[in-house]
């Protein structure tokens, strides 16, 4: 008898995968048997077994019923949450806890089960410390013959966007960037060095129904030693616009305003207005590899004829999915800088990230 119950309860277990999986109908004939993942641009994610995670227009979609509550969020900013049932005359609806809600297809921004949206939790707020994503990378080199050399570098790069649920418009985003490079030389007893640290930090804020505009603020702080550059802080902010917005191609610009104070290992010290204008651009091609570049020139407002600009381009070649191999170009060039210093400074560095 204990036997029988036994094996009556791994029977229950091994079909309640079987029960709880979601029937799609497809207008060709198909019928493909999985979970519902999501519904964000038009297209319909959904995992099978034997196929993989698929992704499918939903024009080409004749009938299907969730199996579990979703959460739909329409273009208005609204939500309702229910069983979503697509007829095979087309009409979209969801049922929820007051009744039927008739839907339009072309009103519907994206479609989440409902453990998934509820865990996410796109409306509300989230701690400082989350949804961070990034990479960080670190390279050495060292030298020994006649001269000694030794250069260390360190990139930095994370981003947190929110929400995090793929689909959703982004309502603000937090960036931080951080490059460093120390470079020796050491000939004949005398030892020369060349260090470099740059930072920023900067906070977007979308506005629109498509988000495609913000507004951002931003702080930058730099220290560059072949530019006699003890401190450089930039405080300031402006207006935004990601012109072109796909999943491998990303193209954004940007100008403002902002307040510069330099401080020189001489003793000079600046206080400056410059106005600010910039592009960032993110490309990932071949499936893997990924550019993004971003260029922000300042032109002085206080002192004519005076201009710096900034500019950092980066290529990520992925080993594994948390290593990566990276190659970045930063360029840090000054119209005025101190005499006897470079106005140009070009660092090229290698190594390997570590994605998070």
């Amino acid at each position: 008898m204990v036997r029988t119950g036994i094996l009556l309860v791994l029977l229950v277990l091994g079909m309640a995968p079987l029960l709880r999986a979601e029937k799609l109908h497809l207008k060709d004939g198909n019928v493909l048997t999985g979970d519902f993942q999501r519904l964000v641009g038009g297209n319909i994610v959904f995992k099978t077994k034997s196929m993989g995670t698929l992704t499918i227009p939903a024009a080409n979609i004749a009938d299907f019923t969730s199996a579990s509550t979703v959460v739909v969020v329409l273009k208005n900013g609204t939500t309702s949450d229910g069983i979503l049932s697509v007829a095979s005359n087309g009409v979209w609806q969801v049922q929820t806890k007051s009744g039927p809600k008739p839907l339009k297809a072309g009103d519907v921004l994206a479609v989440y089960p409902f453990k998934v949206y509820m865990k996410k939790n796109p409306s509300g707020s989230r701690q400082p410390w989350q949804d961070w994503k990034g990479q960080g990378a670190v390279g050495y080199v060292l030298q020994q013959s006649s001269q000694r050399s030794r250069s260390l570098s360190i990139n930095f790069t994370s981003s947190r966007i929110e929400p995090t649920l793929a689909g959703l418009p982004p309502r603000r985003a937090t960036h931080f960037n951080f490059n460093m490079a120390f470079a020796t030389v050491t000939q004949s007893g005398v030892t020369t060095s060349a260090n470099t640290l740059t930072s920023v930090l900067r906070q977007d804020f979308f506005i629109g129904r498509n988000a495609r505009n913000y507004l951002f603020a931003q702080g930058e702080w730099d220290h560059i030693q072949p530019q006699d550059l003890s401190l450089r802080q930039t405080y300031g902010g402006g207006l935004g616009r990601d012109l072109i917005r796909q999943s491998n191609f990303k193209l954004g610009v940007q100008g403002g305003l902002t307040y510069v104070r330099s401080r020189f290992a001489s003793g000079e010290l600046r206080n400056e207005m410059e106005a600010l204008a910039g592009e960032k651009m993110s490309l990932t091609f071949l499936k893997h590899l990924s550019i993004n570049h971003e260029f922000d020139v300042y032109p002085s407002l206080t002192s004519a004829g005076d201009y710096r600009f900034n500019s950092l381009t980066a290529l990520d070649a992925p080993i594994s999915k948390l290593f990566s191999f990276n190659i970045s170009v930063n360029d840090q060039f000054l119209s005025r800088p101190v005499p006897g210093t470079q106005r140009n400074i070009l660092i090229l560095s290698t190594g390997l990230g570590v994605n998070f």
